[in-house]
């Protein structure tokens, strides 16, 4: 893939910068029907959602989606759309076997790991415009 959709890189963002994992869910089903709902993106959207439910306390709610986002993300690996397919199982997975109920604190240390230079460079200084703003996305 050489363009990346601009709703991706902002969902790549609000994961990794700001954390805003409800947000992630908004413009993720913003890209998901752009694209045409591929499971792909579902899983992600998914694994925002289950991240979003853990640092609410609702751990159930949180384990159930990452079993349905790791079915939907699990064909994609090792890299599949510039991120580190294998590398989100992993931690999710790890996130959610270790002893202990998982944390808040252990949710915030999950990130979507970059792995196309581009995709890199596009998000170096990348700002995320509101989902009703029709302008072109600047990336300065």
């Amino acid at each position: 893939m050489t363009d990346y959709p601009r709703h991706l890189v902002d969902f790549i963002h609000l994961f990794n910068v700001d954390r805003a994992f409800y947000d992630c869910h908004e413009y993720g089903e913003e890209l998901w029907l752009e694209q045409g709902r591929p499971p792909f993106l579902k899983g992600l959207i998914q694994t925002a959602v289950s991240l979003y439910h853990l640092e609410g306390g609702n751990l159930g709610g949180a384990r159930k989606l990452w079993r349905t986002a790791s079915a939907y993300l699990s064909p994609y690996a090792p890299a599949y759309m510039g991120l580190d397919v294998e590398r989100i199982l992993q931690d999710m997975n790890k996130l959610f076997t270790e002893p202990g109920e998982p944390t808040p604190e252990q949710a915030a240390t999950i990130r979507l790991h970059v792995v196309d230079p581009r995709l890199q460079d596009l998000l170096a200084n990348w700002r995320v415009l509101p989902l009703d703003d029709n302008s072109a996305h600047s990336n300065d």
